[in-house]
């Protein structure tokens, strides 16, 4: 495996006839393997149905995701297990986790459902337990967390869970839509450091969608710039940051504001 995600042509298009409306038109960008790639664009611009697409929550009209050589984009049976090695974490945290469970249950369903993804056997309850206790320790929370019920933590805390629950996945890819902006100030920081030290440390590659440019320029490797459904700019951070050739890219750099 690799860790390569490719969108070749992709198209998603929702309604008929006169009220069709293309989200997401003929992309072709590609995450290299272990590289932060960002996706920037104004709200619409087709950034999180792009996203949408690649884990299956929502189908793409045309076009192939390729999880390096596997075609994930209408993924049924095997295929679909091998698409969870692609994992979401979303702007909400919140809305992600069943308030019923804790966050000690939720996090061992994901490590169940990686063993019966990989057809491993399942490790039996101390196993997962330790698992989980060590998961909590990787997003700097302590393991009695794990007793917690979703509504008993803070943002930034259910954020850091939603990515342990990715990690516990053994993922290839994590597409982190705008994990940041739901988050104080104070918060984000701490959050954007986790997640580029645990893609380090773990070696998966990372799609980070936001509207951030000045959070992109810190996180990024590359950076592809999304208008109205289409990718009009993709290049080095500091290149498109720097030396933007396209129009639309120039306005949403000059829209920044400076210290």
């Amino acid at each position: 495996m690799s860790n390569r995600l490719a969108f070749e042509s992709v198209s998603v298009t929702y309604g008929r006839g006169a009220s069709t409306f293309t989200a997401v038109d003929s992309v072709d960008i590609a995450i290299e393997p272990g590289e932060i790639l960002g996706l920037v664009g104004e709200s619409g611009s087709g950034k999180s149905t792009l996203a949408r697409a690649a884990v299956g929550l929502t189908e793409p009209t045309s076009g192939r995701i390729l999880l390096d050589d596997v075609d994930v984009a209408h993924a049924r049976g095997a295929t679909a297990r091998e698409r969870r090695r692609i994992q979401m974490v979303f702007q909400d945290p919140q809305s992600c986790f069943d308030p019923r469970r804790t966050i000690g249950q939720s996090l061992d369903e994901a490590l169940v459902a990686a063993s019966q993804r990989d057809a491993t056997k399942v490790p039996p309850a101390r196993v997962r337990r330790e698992e989980v206790a060590s998961l909590l320790e990787a997003v700097s929370l302590p393991a009695e967390y794990a007793q917690r019920m979703p509504q008993q933590l803070s943002g930034g805390q259910r954020q850091r869970v939603a990515v342990a629950r990715a990690i516990a996945a053994r993922p290839s890819v994590i597409l982190a839509d705008e994990i940041t902006s739901a988050l104080d100030v104070s918060v984000q920081g701490s959050v954007l450091n986790l997640l580029k030290d645990l893609q380090r440390q773990m070696g998966f590659s990372v799609l980070f969608i936001s509207h951030n440019l000045a959070v992109v320029r810190i996180v990024c490797d590359r950076v592809a710039v999304m208008r109205k459904g289409e990718v009009i700019e993709v290049g080095e951070t500091l290149e498109v940051m720097e030396s933007p050739q396209a129009d639309y890219t120039k306005e949403l750099i000059g829209a920044v504001p400076s210290l």
